[in-house]
C-alpha cells in the first residue's frame, strides 16, 4: 500500500494546498466501512511492542501527535490503521476559527509548516460527537489547550469522561496566549487549578516547546520539574520549531517534520537523563523509519508520536515502523521494546 501511496495518492493530493490537502484526508477517514474493511492489512500485533505511558497501557507504542484530528472526526477510522493511541485536538473551551488562511505549507526536505492558530469546534461541541460513539477504538488522548487558567480547566473538565489522557497544550507556537504557561510559576498555577478540579484520576500529560539555548533549556527543565512535582504522568516533546515566515498573517510558523528531528532527539536525550527516566517521555518530531524510531526509544522515549512522517508515508506507516522495529528487536537480542527505552544512558 505505501507503494500505491508514493506513486498515486500523495502526488494527487500534494497538486493541492496542504489544507485542501488535509481536507481530503478528513473526508477520506470518515469513510469508517472502507477503512475497516482494510483493518486486516495494518494489523500487527506482538507482546513485544506493550508498553504504558502516563498511567495508559498500550498495545503499541505509536502514537498519532495532536493536530491531525483537530475535531475528533475521524478517530475511529484512524484506529484501524494499528497506532496504539490518538491523540486528538487541540481543542479549547470555545469554538476557534484559528489565524487567516493560507497557514500550511509543505519544505522541500520532507517538512511542514504551519500558523493555524488552534481552530477546532470547540470542547462543547466535541464532547457531544464524542459521546455519541461507542465504538471500540485506540486508546484516546485528548489534547486541551487555552488562554487562561479557568479556560484550561473548564475544557479539562467538559473532556475528561471522553479520554484516557489529558494532555495540556502549553507549547504551541502559533497562539500567544498559550505562551503565558510556558513561565514555570503560571505552569505550576496552572497544574494546581487542574489537578484540584478534576472529577477523576485521569492521568494528565503535557506537551513541552523545544529549546535552543541555555536560557529556554532551563525555563522547560524547570517545567518538567514542576511536572514531576505536581504528578503530571507524561511529557510530549517537542512541539514545532518557531520560525519567520512571511506568508504567515502573525508573521511567524512552526516547522514539523524531519527539520526537528535532531532537536527532538536532543531534548528527549536531555530530559530523560535529567528526570533519570522517572517519568514517560512521548517523543514527537521528525519520526519516518524504523531507524528513527529505534534512535527515539534509545535516547529515552516510552513512545512515538506521529504527524508529519504520516502525511509523507501514509496510512501503512504504523504497520511498516512495527515490523522493521520487530527485526531490530530480534537481531539485537531484546525481548520488548521497555528493553531498548534510554538504552544509550545505560
Amino acid at each position: 500500500m505505501r507503494n500505491l501511496y508514493d506513486s498515486l495518492v500523495r502526488p494527487f493530493i500534494f497538486l493541492s494546498s496542504p489544507e485542501m490537502g488535509h481536507r481530503i484526508a478528513i473526508y477520506s477517514f470518515k469513510q469508517r466501512w472502507f477503512w475497516e474493511l482494510l483493518a486486516w492489512h495494518f494489523r500487527v500485533d506482538d507482546d513485544r511492542f506493550i508498553v504504558s505511558s502516563g498511567e495508559v497501557r498500550l498495545s503499541n507504542p505509536f502514537g498519532l501527535a495532536a493536530g491531525f484530528d483537530k475535531n475528533c472526526e475521524m478517530f475511529e477510522s484512524l484506529s484501524a490503521l494499528g497506532f496504539g493511541y490518538l491523540t486528538l485536538g487541540s481543542v479549547t473551551l470555545n469554538p476557534r476559527e484559528g489565524n487567516p488562511k493560507p497557514r500550511i505549507w509543505r519544505y522541500p526536505n520532507e517538512s511542514l509548516v504551519n500558523s493555524m492558530g488552534l481552530p477546532n469546534d470547540g470542547a462543547y461541541r466535541i464532547s457531544e460527537r464524542l459521546a455519541s460513539t461507542n465504538r471500540r477504538v485506540a486508546p484516546l488522548i485528548l489534547s486541551i489547550s487555552g488562554m487562561s487558567l479557568e479556560e484550561f480547566s473548564d475544557c479539562y473538565l467538559r473532556l475528561q469522561e471522553h479520554a484516557d489522557a489529558i494532555e495540556l497544550n502549553i507549547s504551541t507556537p502559533n497562539t500567544a496566549g498559550v505562551r503565558i504557561f510556558q513561565d514555570p510559576d503560571t505552569f505550576a498555577k496552572l497544574l494546581d487549578t487542574v489537578m484540584t478540579r478534576r472529577r477523576d484520576n485521569k492521568p494528565v500529560w503535557v506537551k513541552l516547546p523545544p529549546y535552543f539555548d541555555e536560557k529556554t533549556r532551563e525555563n522547560v527543565l524547570e517545567l518538567v520539574n514542576t511536572c514531576i512535582r505536581k504528578s503530571v504522568k507524561a511529557i510530549t516533546s517537542i512541539n514545532t520549531k518557531l520560525v519567520k515566515e512571511s506568508r504567515a498573517s502573525i508573521g511567524t510558523a512552526g516547522v514539523s517534520g524531519k527539520e526537528i528531528f535532531a532537536d527532538m532527539l536532543r531534548i528527549v536525550s536531555d530530559i530523560y537523563t535529567h528526570t533519570d527516566g522517572k517519568i514517560s517521555i512521548n517523543a514527537c518530531g521528525g519520526i519516518f523509519s524504523a531507524e528513527d524510531a529505534w534512535k527515539a526509544f534509545q535516547a529515552g522515549a516510552t513512545t512515538i508520536q506521529l504527524y508529519t512522517g504520516f502525511v509523507y508515508r501514509g496510512p501503512s506507516i504504523v504497520v511498516n515502523l512495527k515490523r522493521q522495529l520487530l527485526k531490530f528487536l530480534e537481531k539485537d537480542g531484546y525481548e520488548s521494546i521497555t528493553d531498548v527505552i534510554g538504552k544509550v544512558h545505560k
